[in-house]
Formats: structure tokens, sequence, C-alpha cells
């Protein structure tokens, strides 16, 4: 039987929590939508798709104002972790929250490759 796009997309996102140092990520439309998700059980994922969202869009609003080009990355570093948003194609950001220790070289790296791999899912292939 062949796999589902959710299936599909949450294979993406269990390839991003081996990485390690990660506590939760997820997909999320760029109006605030949750699309898959995993997270803890204190965390409530469409809570933080729509931040998530917001956060994204006053960057993309921000840099379009300052002429600065498209937005690749945002991290968002607090005293209990580190938020990593990146976009994963026109209408989807791929999402993590992170130890406050983590590797974001290593983090950054795996999630544009998975980010990759969300945009072709979700444009169905």
């Amino acid at each position: 039987m062949a796999k589902t796009k959710k299936d599909k997309l949450d294979d993406e996102l269990s390839g991003i929590m081996q990485v390690g140092q990660i506590k939760a990520c997820g997909i999320i439309s760029k109006e605030g939508l949750l699309i898959s998700s995993k997270t803890p059980p204190d965390v409530d994922g469409r809570i933080f798709a729509a931040l998530c969202s917001t956060i994204m869009g006053a960057a993309e609003a921000a840099s379009g104002q300052m002429n600065t080009g498209k937005v690749s990355e945002i991290s968002v570093k607090t005293d209990k972790g580190i938020i990593v948003l990146i976009p994963a194609g026109e209408k989807a950001i791929l999402t993590a929250l992170t130890d406050t220790e983590a590797q974001l070289g290593l983090i950054l790296f795996e999630m544009e490759s998975h980010a990759v791999e969300v945009d072709i899912i979700l444009k169905g292939m």
C-alpha cells in the first residue's frame, strides 16, 4: 500500500527528530494552520503553528520593507530553547524547537534538506 502524504510528512519530521537536541518540530502553512507535528504533550501544536506563522510573516514583511531579499531562516533564542523556522516552499514553514545548547549548524543543515522534501510532498510529487 502506498504511503499517504501525511505518512510521508511524518517521516520527514521523524528524520528531523533523529538529529537530536530537538524537543518538537512541525510543518505549518504560511496561514498558520498545522499540517503535521511531533510535539510533547505540554506544547499545543496549533498554537505553536499560529505563532510561528506570525513570526515568519513579520520577518517577511520586515525583509520586504528593507529590500533585503527572501527570508531563508529565523532563529529565536530563549532561556529554555531555540525556535528555528525555515520556508518549505512557497506555502509552508518547517519549524523546530531545540535545546538551548543545540548544534544549530547541524540542525539547519538537516532542516534545509527536509524542507525541500516537504515542498515536493506538498506539491504532490
